[in-house]
């Protein structure tokens, strides 16, 4: 056992990782050996990454290739609540630890013995890369990694509402929500990027854009964001458009064909004489991207953002259509609608 850190990890998917995920474990020192390459790289490795719903089933495979036991590390969210519970019954030689990142990757929760020794350094190899964890029993952090969607879903819900209510009264919602979470107990945190509660914002983003769809010449849609969020959409939410999707780089692209529309390659193409982007990722790309440029590249500047991608003031000065969740602004009375 190297006592040095956690530095290479076999992959049980033989399918490759994403990206995000590779340089989520990069950025903690984890490297990850493809699983073809298990033999070659045992030497050096310390174990396996199970990361993935079918990698604990594939597991004993790879394990009786090895002639130690190690470290069976559990990451992430997309694996089911019992896996490490499971494995650490099944392979009782080897040592399973339970690892989730939250808060931007900047807090991490460690699931297992806390005086274990793959336990130990994986704690410390956390602080050296200025990630604060906290240790607890396999169960309890497969308790809370089960438990914090649904918390951060019914915030999302709640935040919705007041949307709906600040649209209502004709105040603004970024206002009151800033306001509102200088209580310490509610915090600033409102909107989770990660979009828990899906049904209600597709909701929200059909009513938006039926409402301008049917005061406007709308021909061509830009669609940004995940493409599994596009596929839950009701059918014919977009009929006889011609739909344009671009997927941010660091979302995962399910396998098939998709059936939201033409997949583009670059935002430039998606965006390109559209008359209406339809926003709900908050991908970097758009966030840095000035108003101006968005309008020149569109035909029709309307833009229905669930995000809060863009400053308001910006949006309101300029010659464009800007809706965001609770924000009533006064573009919607542009000479052009």
């Amino acid at each position: 056992m190297s006592s040095k850190g956690v530095t290479v990890l076999v992959q049980v998917s033989e399918k490759p990782l994403p990206d995000a995920l590779v340089r989520e474990l990069a950025a903690i020192g984890i490297s990850v050996a493809p699983a073809e390459n298990r033999r070659r790289t045992a030497a050096g490795a310390c174990g396996f990454l199970v990361a993935g719903e079918s990698d604990a089933a594939r597991l004993s495979a790879g394990l009786a290739e090895w002639d130690r036991p190690g470290l069976l590390l559990v990451y992430g969210d997309r694996v089911a609540n019992t896996a490490a519970e499971v494995l650490a019954a099944q392979y009782p030689g080897w040592e399973v630890v339970r690892l989730y990142r939250f808060a931007g990757g900047e807090r991490a929760l460690v699931g297992g013995d806390p005086n274990s020794p793959w336990t130990r350094i994986l704690c410390r190899q956390l602080a050296e890369h200025d990630v604060i964890a906290m240790v607890c029993g396999m169960r309890e952090a497969e308790e809370v990694i089960r438990q914090l969607p649904r918390f951060l879903a019914w915030k999302e819900r709640f935040y919705l509402r007041l949307g709906e209510s600040c649209d209502r009264r004709g105040v603004r919602l970024q206002t009151v929500a800033r306001a509102l979470g200088m209580d310490s107990r509610v915090g600033q945190g409102w909107l989770d990027p990660q979009r828990n509660d899906r049904a209600a914002l597709r909701r929200w983003l059909v009513r938006q854009c039926r409402f301008v769809m049917s005061k406007t010449n709308v021909r061509r849609v830009a669609l940004w964001g995940p493409t599994s969020l596009w596929q839950q959409m009701p059918s014919g939410w977009l009929a006889d458009k011609e739909v344009r999707l671009y997927v941010p780089r660091d979302e995962q692209i399910p396998n098939g064909e998709s059936t939201a529309g033409e997949r583009c390659t670059t935002w430039q193409t998606a965006l390109a004489q559209a008359d209406l982007l339809v926003v709900a990722s908050p991908d970097p790309d758009l966030m840095e991207l000035p108003l101006s440029e968005l309008i020149r590249q569109m035909r029709q500047p309307i833009v229905v953002d669930a995000c809060a991608c863009f400053p308001l003031p910006e949006a309101e000065a300029l010659p464009m259509i800007y809706r965001t969740i609770g924000e009533k602004t006064n573009v919607w009375e542009w000479s052009g609608l």
